[in-house]
């Protein structure tokens, strides 16, 4: 644990002052946490005015009147919305963490010390996994709070956080963001390229891009039920993700891969 905390705190200095991984994540961060919220519970009234939006959130939302359903059915999209954070920074990072250090052959006398490979992989691992966690945290902190300020006045309550928002921020956010990484410190540990294991990297979080497809368009809407599912299904595959990067990140042949290119 020592050596990963060592290996860390080496790495997060470069990570925090690499503005190509904070410049995206802030402007997603602004997009989804406050000019979303703010354009869309001002144009309410002109959107809930519109028969066929107030009938479309009547059906998705039974129950509620059409400006209630509309911001419920926002926060549940805007949610989601922000599940691209934990498993982009992952994605931006871990390869970066990795690749570069081949490409500079500083991975070679890293290897050649005596810390373990489970070890090497934690470091790697906080590098991204704690920034993630950080700013997906205030993100979801800075939604709520900016939809509790526009909604409060007319709904009379705050709308977040609720269950659904403490299953998202602290269960599936993170197990999102641990396998992003895993996955990302596999391909990097394969490829020589840092385009190529960014690009592939990136392309994990696809699925992400199809909930909210399927989201907008109707198909579902997010619920406790689909959320436990989801957060039982991650949470299996965490530690099968890290077994297969244990195994997969083959020092010896990095090493003589490595020498001689």
């Amino acid at each position: 644990m020592k050596n990963a905390l060592i290996i860390f705190k080496k790495e997060i200095k470069e990570v925090i002052k690499n503005k190509s991984i904070w410049t995206p994540t802030i402007i997603l961060s602004i997009i989804f946490c406050i000019l979303l919220p703010v354009g869309l519970t001002v144009g309410s009234s002109g959107i809930t005015a519109d028969p066929d939006a107030a009938e479309i959130f009547s059906k998705l939302l039974p129950g509620h009147d059409p400006f209630s359903a509309m911001i419920i059915f926002l926060s549940k999209q805007l949610l989601i919305f922000l599940l691209l954070v934990p498993a982009m920074i992952p994605s931006l990072i871990a390869p970066t963490s990795i690749t570069l250090e081949k490409e500079s052959r500083t991975l070679e006398p890293l290897l050649a010390t005596p810390i373990k490979t489970k070890e090497l992989l934690l470091g790697k691992t906080l590098t991204s996994f704690i920034p993630s966690i950080v700013i997906s945290t205030f993100n979801f902190i800075l939604l709520s709070v900016t939809l509790d300020i526009l909604s409060y006045p007319k709904l009379g309550y705050l709308i977040l956080p609720n269950v659904e928002w403490c299953i998202v921020a602290f269960v599936l956010s993170p197990a999102i963001s641990f396998i992003i990484t895993m996955v990302s410190i596999i391909i990097s540990s394969k490829t020589t390229d840092l385009r190529s294991a960014q690009g592939i990297g990136s392309a994990v979080i696809l699925p992400i891009y199809a909930i909210i497809g399927m989201q907008i368009a109707g198909l579902f809407l997010m619920n406790i039920i689909y959320l436990v599912i989801a957060c039982a299904v991650l949470i299996a595959i965490c530690p099968l993700t890290l077994k297969i990067a244990v195994r997969v990140f083959d020092r010896e042949n990095i090493l003589t891969k490595w020498k001689y290119k």
